[in-house]
């Protein structure tokens, strides 16, 4: 009777758990455009405390240095968006020549199909213009929804912008909140616990996030002056896209070096140049992961290699690119307080490094 009891409050607590996940993600998945600026603004507001702290021990009150902070990174951030726009119109200049070059490729490809595989020309371009058809429908859909995600982009800046400030405004109430919950639920002697806690999650997102910033400004200064040495066009506009996209652990880094490759190996004559574009961002790539990354950011959050893909492709099906970048120092908060808690210390010990 009693290991019945027994399997039935086990089989009871995993439906439990079961269903929290089933709900939890569900709504991460649906509430995707109301979270997605709360979680962006709550890194950038723990990322610029200690700049608050420091104007407002310099005599600023503190909304106006909230406001000072946030819109001067705004103002950064816009500005790197415009120099990626002017270039991205400069690349313009080159679609005719990447067109011609894959004309040039599909001719020497239906050669090759005709010869080996006996299927004539015409038919082979019957076949492709019935899938251009499609493609181009197709196209115009995506631009649609590229002008839609552009405005949204655009408003979901300003609607980051006001969270971040209010969130540097009122971080004194948030903590206060925090606390209270803690004393009512936990007891009063675990508030400086929970203080403690908290001033890590807040000095580790804050050293964690300013970290990538500034890996991703180094990459952009390599990428640039090798890719100019080299003798790659468009190269400010190819190191800052290389760069941002590095942001994506493992993925980035791969897909980064990838775009310029296939660009080269389109517009160029040999293929010298991809070789030579492939060596040194594999080289880059060396230096990235063994010395930037863990210098700057990898100190920070030590997560395994194992939990950090598994999270990485969960916040892409939940979040898309966003939550590829959100969910890494999401995961970090959380092995924060894992390893702070007792009863959590075994998974702070499963994700980590």
């Amino acid at each position: 009777m009693k290991e019945s009891i027994k399997k039935l409050t086990v089989l009871g607590s995993f439906n439990q758990v079961l269903i929290f996940l089933v709900l939890l993600f569900t709504i991460l998945h649906f509430a995707k455009s109301f979270l997605v600026p709360i979680v962006t603004s709550g890194l950038f507001a723990m990322l610029l405390v200690p700049v608050c702290h420091r104007l407002e021990h310099w005599g600023m009150k503190r909304g106006w240095a909230a406001v000072l902070v946030v819109l001067v990174t705004m103002l950064m951030i816009v500005g790197v968006l415009y120099v990626l726009v002017k270039e991205l119109v400069g690349l313009g200049g080159d679609l005719v020549i990447i067109g011609d070059r894959v004309s040039e490729m599909l001719d020497q490809g239906h050669d090759f199909v005709s010869d080996r595989f006996h299927v004539s020309k015409l038919k082979q371009k019957e076949y492709l213009n019935k899938h251009i058809a499609q493609w181009s429908s197709s196209a115009g859909k995506m631009v649609g929804g590229a002008i839609f995600s552009t405005v949204s982009v655009l408003g979901n800046m300003l609607i980051i912008t006001i969270y971040t400030i209010l969130m540097l405004i009122y971080r004194i109430r948030i903590k206060r909140f925090v606390f209270q919950l803690v004393s009512q639920h936990a007891g009063f002697n675990e508030v400086s616990h929970a203080r403690s806690i908290v001033e890590k999650i807040t000095k580790v997102s804050s050293l964690y996030v300013g970290g990538i910033f500034l890996v991703v400004l180094i990459l952009s200064i390599i990428y640039f002056v090798g890719l100019t040495i080299i003798g790659v066009n468009n190269a400010l506009f190819f190191a800052i896209l290389a760069a941002l996209i590095n942001v994506i652990p493992y993925i980035g880094s791969v897909a980064g070096g990838a775009i310029v490759v296939l660009y080269t190996l389109v517009t160029g004559d040999t293929l010298t140049l991809p070789i030579v574009v492939a060596i040194f961002f594999t080289a880059v790539q060396q230096l990235d992961s063994y010395v930037l990354t863990p210098k700057i950011t990898g100190g920070q959050v030590k997560l395994g290699p194992l939990f950090t893909i598994m999270v990485l492709l969960l916040g892409g099906m939940l979040w898309g690119a966003a939550g590829m970048i959100l969910f890494i120092p999401l995961l970090g908060i959380f092995k924060v307080i894992f390893d702070n808690v007792d009863p959590l210390k075994p998974y702070g010990h499963l994700i980590g490094d």
